[in-house]
């Protein structure tokens, strides 16, 4: 079971109320009535935007005349029960209730994996009902945003100029609007997005909002698979889909000297290798290759055979019309095997999560590799 005391006295910390400050407010009330109740999430304000497939929690209070709070503990639920509920975007919500260990109280929320490009709001309440004949007493609301957020205005202006639009980890939606907005500055010719490590030139016009979530993170079924082969892994959970095909451009300067100037450049979708026909360019040291559908690309020193197998339980299930291409990618979804349509991790989908944090941490290193990425294309 989580540590539920160790992240009640962290949300403590940030809200600027001592654990020493609760503890006298707790010896100083004796709730026996259930009429007494006044539910509170404290000074929590549900701002911060929930990730998808992370779990948050929300310690409960009891609210006194005087504005101030307590803790909520067994003491002031012998004759109320609480009770969770939510409405609304219930499709982005995996999990909602109240837990309780140790004697404290807290909103529990899981939110659904996966890599959708729309916020949605969640209505939700704590409810303190009378044991005896389910009267409400009183309630809390929660009322919360679950998504990804969308990138900053500002990151569109480098395309006005003929430059990039970084897209960084910690933003990494755009939206219809803005695409819309991208199209307007360039007069419908090509825009160049980049990490850093990667650059994708495609025309966006009438294009409709995607999320470009990317890690580099190794497919451990293909790593260990191929144990006496190097590779370097260029991946996009949400596996965006674009109305026109872009050319897509990987820095390959530090892979150069192990994989000897040997490069062969893979799509890994539905357990499977598809080849992909990429051209090397050693001065610039870089590879490119055309694409409408951005998803798990697997570049290695060692030729492949096209349609080799690394999962074989994904080959064995007939495929569903939605699966049989990469164009429905766009759509965030994760199919009943936890597979997404773009090849996601089958076990365990890879919501992205660790990405936001990790990579917004090196968000301006990135953004100077990516201007060396870009000189090295002019």
């Amino acid at each position: 079971m989580k540590k539920f005391v160790s992240m009640f006295l962290a949300v403590c910390a940030v809200s600027s109320m001592s654990v020493t400050a609760f503890a006298r407010q707790a010896e100083a009330i004796n709730v026996t009535s259930d009429e007494a109740i006044k539910l509170s999430f404290g000074e929590e304000k549900f701002e911060e935007l929930l990730q998808p497939g992370q779990t948050y929690t929300y310690p409960l209070y009891i609210e006194q005349e005087d504005g101030s709070v307590v803790p909520l503990t067994d003491e002031h639920l012998e004759d109320v029960r609480l009770r969770a509920e939510s409405k609304n975007g219930q499709n982005s919500i995996s999990s909602f209730k109240v837990e309780e260990e140790d004697d404290v109280y807290q909103l529990e929320v899981v939110t659904e994996a996966g890599w959708p490009t729309e916020q949605v709001e969640v209505e939700g309440v704590v409810k303190a009902v009378k044991r005896s004949n389910g009267q409400i007493v009183s309630s809390a609301e929660a009322n919360l945003t679950v998504g990804y957020p969308t990138i900053n205005e500002t990151a569109l202006e480098g395309a006005e100029n003929g430059e990039y639009v970084f897209i960084d980890a910690a933003t990494p939606v755009i939206s219809t609007e803005q695409f819309a907005e991208l199209d307007e500055m360039t007069n419908g010719d090509k825009v160049t997005f980049t990490n850093g490590v990667w650059r994708y030139e495609v025309r966006v016009s009438g294009q409709e909002s995607v999320n470009m979530l990317h890690n580099e993170k190794a497919i451990k079924e293909i790593s260990s698979k191929f144990e006496d082969q190097n590779f370097k892994y260029v991946s996009f959970p949400g596996g965006p889909s674009f109305y026109f095909t872009g050319t897509m451009t990987i820095d390959v300067s530090d892979e150069m000297e192990d994989f000897g100037g040997n490069f062969y450049v893979y799509r890994y979708l539905r357990g499977k290798l598809e080849k992909i026909d990429a051209v090397v360019d050693t001065e610039e040291e870089t590879i490119s290759f055309e694409t409408k559908n951005l998803g798990r690309f697997v570049i290695t020193d060692k030729e492949l055979a096209d349609g080799t197998i690394v999962d074989e339980s994904f080959v064995s299930q007939p495929e569903t019309p939605s699966e049989q291409t990469p164009s429905d990618e766009s759509t965030g979804t994760v199919s009943d095997n936890n597979d997404y349509q773009g090849g996601s991790d089958k076990v365990n989908p890879d919501t992205g999560a660790e990405d936001y944090a990790a990579l917004a941490a090196t968000a301006a290193v990135a953004a100077l590799t990516g201007a060396a990425l870009l000189k090295k294309k002019r």
